[in-house]
C-alpha cells in the first residue's frame, strides 16, 4: 500500500472536517496525538527523565500540554514552558492547560535557564500552521535551545520547518525525532527536512479509512510505494526469451578521460537483465571496456544512426563532455524515435539548447535542474516538489529530480523514493542511474514506471553498501553488484 504525503493545507482540512462532521470532536484528536507521542517518548527515553514541554499560542501547544498530562502520570518530572500568555489559548488547548493545571503542574514561562534542568525536551510550539518566516523575537529563543546539547522531540514538525517543502522558515528547531500526526508531510522527506525532524514516526491516530476521502478532490501531493510495487510493473520474461527480445540498449557517452563514467552506466544497464548492450564513445576507450566487460559490444559515433534504429532505448551523458563531438551526439539522440533517458552533460546541452519531448527520462541534480530552469540550486532546494513540476511542464517526459526524498513526476503522478543515505554523494551514482533506468526500458517498461523502479533499487543498493561499509565507503562502482544481489533477493521473495 502506498504511502500518501498530503499539504499542510490539505492536513487542516482534513483535521477540520473530521471535527466538523462530528466524526472526532477536536479534544478526542488533541488526546490522541499527545497519547501518540508520549507513547513513542516512552520508548525512545523511558522513565524516569525529567521533560521540559515547549508550548506554542495554538493547537500545538495544546498537543504538547496532553504529552505532559501522559507523561507525569507515568512517572516523568515534567515541567511546561509557555511561549504565550495563558490567556491566549483557547477551545481544546485552553482545556487541556487546564487540566495541566489541575494535575498539579503549573506552566511557567519560557526561559533558557529551564534547558539545564531537562532531560529531553519536547518541540509543541509552532507545528504546521507557519506559513510565513518565524518571528525575530521568537527565532531568538530557537538558538538556546539548539545549543542546548538536549535530545528534542517535536509534535506534528519541528517549529520553523516548512511542512509541504522541507525549507527552514528563517529558523528552526533541531529535533532528534519527529512524531507526526493524521497525514505524513512531504517537507519531512525533503531540503532541510530531514536533517531537521531528526527520526520520523507516523501516527495516523487509529482513525478510519472512511476518514481519508475527507481531505477532499486534491490529491496528495506525492506518493511512496515499496519497492516490490515497482517490481511488479515489470514486464514478463517469457521461457522463449532470447537476447534480441530481452531488450536492447544504447548507451552514449565517454568522452576523452572519462570512459570510467560510461562504464558505470553500462554495467548497470548489463546487470539489470538487458539482453544486448552497446556503447558508442571514443574508438580509443575499445580496448579497455571490452577488457573490463567483455558482453559490452564497442561503436564509435560513426555508428550511431544505425544503431539506434535497433534499440529499444537509448541512454545518454555519462562522460559525455562539452566538445563538438559532444554536441553531435547530443543532436542526434535527442531526434531519435526511442525511449531516452539522459543525465550529466546531456542535461547541460538541454540547458542551452531547450526542447520539449514526450518519450524521455530527464535525471537532474539540483545544479542541473538549476541550468535547466535559469535559476540556482538554493532556489530548486527551496521548493523541490515546484521545481520538478516546473522541469516536467518546460521539457516533457519524465523528470527524476536526485537528492535526498528524490522526486519523480509525469504531469501527472509525483513518487518520492524514502530510501538512500548521504554515502551516496559520490561521483559516478548518477551514471549507475541513468543505466539501470536505461535498461527497464530497454526491456519494455513505461517510462514512469522504470524510472521508479531504477530509482528504487538504485537508493535501496545504495542501502546496502552503506550498512556494510558506512558512510565514506559507497562506491558506485560496487553498486550494481550490489543491485543484481538485492533483485535476486526480491525475486526470492527476501526483501
Amino acid at each position: 500500500m502506498a504511502q500518501a504525503f498530503y499539504s499542510a493545507q490539505q492536513s487542516r482540512a482534513l483535521d477540520q472536517k473530521l471535527i466538523q462532521n462530528g466524526v472526532f470532536p477536536g479534544i478526542t484528536l488533541m488526546k490522541r496525538a499527545g497519547m501518540a507521542a508520549t507513547e513513542y517518548l516512552k520508548q525512545q527515553w523511558p522513565a524516569p527523565c525529567r521533560l521540559l514541554i515547549l508550548c506554542g499560542g495554538g493547537n500545538n501547544g495544546g498537543d504538547g500540554f496532553v504529552v505532559a498530562q501522559f507523561a507525569a502520570l507515568q512517572g516523568y518530572e515534567v515541567t511546561v514552558a509557555l511561549f504565550a500568555q495563558p490567556e491566549r489559548y483557547q477551545g481544546d488547548a485552553a482545556t487541556v492547560l487546564q487540566e495541566v493545571t489541575d494535575l498539579g503542574i503549573q506552566p511557567v514561562p519560557f526561559h533558557p535557564d529551564l534547558l539545564s534542568e531537562a532531560d529531553l525536551l519536547v518541540d509543541a510550539i509552532l507545528g504546521t500552521g507557519l506559513t510565513q518566516a518565524v518571528k525575530p523575537a521568537l527565532a531568538s529563543l530557537f538558538d538556546p535551545i539548539n545549543q542546548s546539547g538536549k535530545p528534542v522531540l517535536a509534535l506534528d514538525l519541528p517549529s520553523g520547518l516548512n511542512a509541504d517543502t522541507g525549507a527552514i522558515m528563517g529558523h528552526a528547531i533541531r529535533a532528534d525525532a519527529t512524531v507526526t500526526f493524521i497525514t505524513r508531510k512531504l517537507g519531512l522527506t525533503q531540503h532541510q527536512g530531514p536533517d531537521t525532524a531528526g527520526r520520523v514516526h507516523y501516527a495516523d491516530l487509529n482513525l478510519p479509512e472512511t476518514a481519508w476521502p475527507n481531505v477532499g478532490e486534491a490529491p496528495p501531493l506525492a506518493q511512496a510505494h515499496d519497492g516490490h510495487y515497482w517490481w511488479q510493473q515489470r514486464p514478463p520474461r517469457p521461457l522463449a526469451s532470447h537476447k534480441g527480445t530481452a531488450g536492447t540498449a544504447l548507451l552514449i557517452g565517454g568522452n576523452h578521460s572519462m570512459s570510467g563514467a560510461l562504464q558505470m552506466a553500462a554495467s548497470a544497464c548489463l546487470k539489470s537483465g538487458t539482453g544486448l548492450v552497446k556503447l558508442v564513445t571514443r574508438s580509443e576507450h575499445s580496448p579497455t571496456l571490452t577488457a573490463q566487460q567483455p558482453e559490452w559490444m564497442l561503436y564509435d559515433e560513426r555508428a550511431l544512426s544505425q544503431l539506434a534504429e535497433s534499440a529499444s532505448a537509448l541512454g545518454i551523458g555519462p562522460g559525455l563532455g562539452q566538445d563538438d563531438w559532444a554536441k553531435g551526439l547530443f543532436d542526434q539522440a535527442c531526434l531519435m524515435d526511442r525511449p531516452k533517458v539522459l543525465d550529466a552533460d546531456a542535461l547541460n546541452w538541454l540547458a542551452q539548447f531547450p526542447r520539449h519531448r514526450d518519450d524521455w527520462v530527464l535525471t537532474p541534480h539540483p545544479g542541473e535542474a538549476a541550468r535547466l530552469l535559469n535559476t540556482d540550486s538554493a532556489q530548486i532546494q527551496q521548493d523541490r516538489l515546484a521545481a520538478v513540476k516546473a522541469l516536467q511542464q518546460q521539457y516533457g517526459g519524465v523528470v527524476v529530480l536526485k537528492g535526498r526524498g528524490t522526486l519523480i513526476y509525469d504531469g501527472e503522478h509525483c513518487e518520492v523514493c524514502l530510501a538512500g543515505n548521504p554515502g551516496m554523494a559520490t561521483g559516478g551514482m548518477g551514471d549507475v542511474l541513468t543505466g539501470l533506468i536505461t535498461a527497464w526500458l530497454a526491456q519494455g517498461m513505461a517510462a514512469f514506471d522504470a524510472a521508479c523502479l531504477g530509482v528504487w533499487l538504485h537508493a535501496e543498493g545504495g542501502d546496502a553498501l552503506y550498512q556494510r561499509y558506512g558512510v565514506r565507503g559507497v562506491l558506485p562502482s560496487e553498486l550494481s553488484d550490489c543491485i543484481r544481489r538485492l533483485m535476486a533477493e526480491t525475486m526470492a521473495g527476501k526483501v
